[in-house]
């Protein structure tokens, strides 16, 4: 008997570079937000798959975990589901990035997968080489931790190096949004709070944000 365990990221790459191209990054959207499903979250998982495929129909990559449940999941299959069926005809890829060792609850062969990270914090940098465009969602400390991670990022990034940052759900991030405005109230911000990430909650607002101009 053939005892031999098979590394199923064996053969990823730590990250494919073809995809850190600035006309790749354009039209990347990665979503992030909880990987479990809750009652709570079951609103946003919807907005998420909606949002998810109209992105598709406009073109663009789109990025997750892998996960296959909650908010992960909903972006994840939706994506899967409308590159299938994109009503432009154009090309559009469902692309993942991966931690190792998995969670465990990752779906791994309905995507492209174009890297992997030793944790999360190393995964949400390769996130930001790959895409100019997040969408984040309601989530755990996990979530919140990717969200200031980029949010960092761009409050110490030049105007034309910003990545576009929605955060979905006012009422969940009111209160980050208020930390960041004590900051800049005290100076501590050098960019104002509405200049590096928005929150929105509307499906047009949330697709409205990332596809205009900077």
């Amino acid at each position: 008997m053939n005892n031999l365990v098979v590394n199923p990221l064996k053969n990823i790459p730590d990250l494919d570079r073809k995809y850190t191209t600035p006309e790749r990054r354009a039209k990347a959207v990665v979503v992030l937000g909880s990987a479990s499903t809750t009652e709570p979250l079951m609103e946003y998982m919807d907005l998420c798959a909606k949002t998810t495929k109209e992105f598709v129909n406009l073109g663009y990559n789109i990025v997750t975990g892998c996960g296959t449940k909650g908010i992960m999941g909903s972006a994840y299959n939706a994506a899967k589901e409308a590159s299938a069926v994109n009503l432009k005809g154009k090309p559009v890829q469902n692309l993942g990035i991966v931690v190792n060792p998995l969670w465990g609850d990752e779906n791994l062969n309905d995507c492209i997968l174009i890297g992997k990270a030793g944790s999360e914090s190393e995964r949400i940098v390769k996130f930001a080489k790959v895409a100019d465009n997040f969408v984040i969602f309601p989530g755990s400390v996990t979530t919140l931790q990717e969200a200031v991670t980029l949010i960092r990022m761009n409050a110490h990034s030049t105007q034309n190096e910003l990545k576009k940052i929605v955060l979905v759900g006012k009422e969940f991030f009111a209160g980050l949004k208020q930390v960041y405005e004590n900051m800049a109230d005290m100076n501590f911000l050098k960019k104002k709070p509405e200049n590096i990430f928005k929150i929105l909650s509307q499906k047009h607002e949330i697709i409205n944000a990332i596809i205009k101009n900077k």
